[in-house]
């Protein structure tokens, strides 16, 4: 096959998965105490990462913002500019390099490295940023806003760790992943 045709897959995929990231952002569990849900985008921005490497994964991500800062309803049914200036935008924004951090530090098909990936990328970085925005917008020191944005989301994300992982390794055995 041509060299030209990997780059293509490579593009191809990043489109599906801002489209898996999509579709997961339907997966919202409101939290009485916080502005900022539980969702399955970070289960997409995982998966980016896992499968498509760091650059393909980062523009999944990136794809995804955009589209929904575009308007199209991929926020969990919401879309324009204004989501990413409220209390949920550093979140979304982080997912963009949580994918390549993701899927830069899972080069292998370990488990542990690849769990470790997913942590440090799809969860650490999505959250400063995230944290970071949201004590910014909402007005709430950093310890208010790692209680409200990050601290109770973390069970949460460490099982969607751990799906991330088991998704991807059995997809990496039917050929699905990073050439």
């Amino acid at each position: 096959m041509p060299r030209s045709s990997g780059y293509l897959r490579r593009l191809l995929y990043s489109g599906l998965f801002a489209a898996l990231t999509a579709v997961l952002s339907f997966v919202r569990i409101p939290l009485p105490f916080s502005a900022v849900p539980v969702t399955g985008q970070s289960l997409g921005t995982m998966m980016a990462g896992l499968l498509l490497g760091p650059w393909p994964g980062a523009l999944s991500q990136l794809i995804y913002v955009l589209v929904g800062a575009a308007g199209m309803p991929v926020f969990g049914g919401m879309g324009g500019p204004a989501m990413l200036i409220g209390p949920t935008g550093g979140y979304l924004l982080g997912m963009i390099p949580g994918a390549f951090v993701t899927g830069w530090l899972a080069r292998s098909s370990r488990p542990v490295r690849m769990t470790a990936a997913c942590l440090i990328g799809g969860v650490v970085v999505v959250h400063l940023l995230g944290v970071w925005w949201l004590s910014r917008v909402a007005s709430l020191d950093a310890a208010a806003a790692l209680m409200t944005g990050s601290i109770p989301f973390w069970p949460g994300d460490v099982l969607k760790t751990a799906a991330a992982v088991g998704l991807a390794l059995r997809l990496r055995r039917v050929g699905l992943g990073t050439d």
